[in-house]
Parts: C-alpha cells; structure tokens; sequence
C-alpha cells in the first residue's frame, strides 16, 4: 500500500511483479474475500497466476482497477453471511468478460459491457481474462434515489448503449484523475459519482421495462415502502396490505410476482433486516429473541428456520463470527499493505451506512 500524503485519498496497490505466484494468488484471494469465493479453472493455473490490483478509498465508495487471469467467481448464501457487507458492484470491463447466472437469471458480460451484481444476492460466473474497473457502493447510498434496487442484480449495460457511454466515460476519468484528488474533492465528487450512477442505472430499468411491456406502477412502490415501514408488526400480511391500499388479493399477488411474492417479499425484507442487526457493534447486547421480535418473527424458533434456510447459519451462528466485527482501520496505516486492507474498508463504509 502507498499513500500520497495525507491529503489523498488512501490507496491499496499491488502487481504480478512483486510478488511470486504464489504470493499473488494469496494476497488475490485476500483482496477479494469479501466480495468472491474464487476458483481456478485448473489446478496448473496457479503456478501461473497473476493479478493486479489498484483501489482507491473514496469515502463512502470504493473505486478499483484489477487485471487478472481467467477464473470463476461466486457469491453464495454462505459466503453473504460471512461476509457481512450489504454492496452493489458495478463493474466496466475493458478487457474481456464474463457468463453465468445472477440468482436465477443468466448473465453474460463482453468487453465495453457495464455489469451491476448485488452483493446481497447469490451469483456464481466464469471469466475469461480479464481487465475491469469496479464501483462498490453501500446499499444505504443508493435506496433513496433507485427504488427498485432489486432490480439492479444482473443488471447490464450494454457497450455503446447511451447510458454505458455515460457511466463508462465518467468511470475512466474518475479513474484517471485519482491519483491527483484531494480528500476535500474527494467528497463532492463521490457524490456527484453516486447522482450520475443512480440517473444512469434507473434510465438503463426503464429502459428495460419498456422494451419489454412492463410498467412498474406508483403503486407498487407505494406498498413496498409501507411494507417496509410496517416490518415490525407481526401481523402485516397480504391480506392486510391489500386491504390497506384497496387492491384485490388477485391484483396484488399480480403486482409482487415479479418480487417472489407478496409473503415472500416480506419475509426476504424481514431477514435482511435481521441479518445487518444480528452484525451491528451497536446492537452487540440486544438478545437475538428481541432483534426476531423486531424484525416481526413471532417465534423464536420460525426466526431461526428461516434465517437458517436463507443464509445457511443460525442467527446465534452468524453473531459469534468475530471477523464480522472488525477494528475500524486508519485509512493511512501501512498495515493496509496487504489484501486484507480492501476487507476492512468494506467493512468501514458498511459501518458507516448501516441502517
């Protein structure tokens, strides 16, 4: 790691030169913990491996530059909760690309293609070799100005698209120009970064949504935020939803299928929710049976079957993981030398987003 003075913004660097294969792959595989599981495409690769990695802290964002070999990267139920991060990631490849599946949909990624992968949600992809630029954003950031995150996962804009040309050209030169930033830029140019991605992103949606007959309607947006708003009741259920915004049960279930469901989605928002409490240093001493009441889990026991089904550890299990809960770093100590100084920005910008 090396930083510019303390007046720019701090800085993780390392390539294939320094460091053996070996070396490279490990600080690799560190560097990226939080965001991937990784896996060689063969065994003999790693006598072979190199990567190169450059990222900036932005303050609230995080703005990489990588290279590296063909690999495959994957994100599971087990790995979210590990990781402890709640992120949107998006990335412009300017070399090479991926294909796989985000969820439950395939993707497929070309050179000069912008990709957005939610970091709450499973994916699993093979790359070629590859070189890219990669936003990561707190979710926080961005729910206010995109109220459809969830449409975001899998999400691509395609090379030469109007809204690629936008966000792609902004990225390079946000790129190139940090070296040169000040902290004080820094602040202002992040936020304009975000205001730029959440235009570009939500006119990519629409344009989607268009393209293909749907109509996402004030309406729909109207009972996600009650739901929302309404998490900690016990008894919110379809039933009452629908009564409250005097839609047919029918019409409902029509509006939320695109979401899993009405029940669904609720359930999915009420573990999300529990999830980022179980985590939060904050609410270190509140008993997992209140942060399930909180979350509107009636029982103990239906909490944690259903936080088991959809992350793969018990509440109890997640809470002890001490690696969730790592020291708040200086953004300028050497000890950032290595991957594990990209984990723990991660985790700062998290910390300082979390709901």
């Amino acid at each position: 790691m090396s930083s510019h003075g303390e007046d720019r913004l701090p800085l993780i660097h390392f390539t294939r030169h320094e460091l053996s294969a070996e070396q490279n792959y490990a600080i690799w595989c560190q560097a990226t913990d939080t965001l991937f599981d990784i896996a060689l495409h063969s065994p003999a690769q790693a006598a072979s491996f190199h990567a190169e990695l450059t990222s900036y802290s932005l303050g609230s964002v995080l703005l990489g530059h990588t290279r590296s070999v063909a690999q495959c990267f994957s994100r599971s139920t087990a790995t979210i909760a590990r990781s402890g991060i709640d992120h949107i990631i998006v990335q412009l490849y300017l070399v090479g690309g991926y294909h796989g599946c985000a969820g439950s949909a395939s993707i497929e990624v070309q050179p000069g293609d912008i990709c957005v992968l939610d970091c709450a949600e499973t994916f699993e992809t093979q790359a070629s070799d590859f070189e890219n630029l990669t936003l990561v954003i707190p979710r926080a950031l961005l729910e206010a100005t995109l109220p459809r995150l969830e449409a975001l996962h899998g999400l691509v804009l395609k090379a030469g698209s109007t809204w690629n040309c936008i966000l792609s050209q902004h990225l390079r030169v946000l790129y190139e120009q940090a070296p040169r930033m000040t902290l004080r830029e820094c602040e202002k140019i992040a936020s304009g970064t975000l205001a730029l991605l959440a235009a570009c992103l939500q006119g990519e949606i629409e344009a989607r949504d268009a393209q293909a007959g749907a109509q996402i309607t004030r309406t729909v947006l109207q009972v996600r935020r009650y739901i929302d708003e309404h998490l900690s009741d016990p008894s919110l259920s379809a039933e009452q939803v629908a009564a409250r915004f005097a839609l047919s049960r029918a019409t409902l279930y029509r509006l939320f299928e695109p979401f899993g469901g009405v029940a669904g989605y609720i359930r999915a928002r009420r573990l999300r929710r529990a999830f980022f409490a179980l985590r939060a240093r904050e609410l270190a001493n509140l008993r997992i049976s209140d942060i399930a009441q909180r979350c509107g889990f009636a029982s103990m026991a239906t909490f944690t079957r259903a936080f088991k089904a959809a992350y793969g550890v018990t509440p109890a299990a997640l809470r002890s993981v001490s690696a969730l809960n790592p020291t708040r770093p200086n953004p300028h100590d050497a000890a950032l030398d290595d991957g594990l100084g990209i984990t723990r920005w991660m985790h700062e910008i998290t910390a300082d987003n979390i709901r």
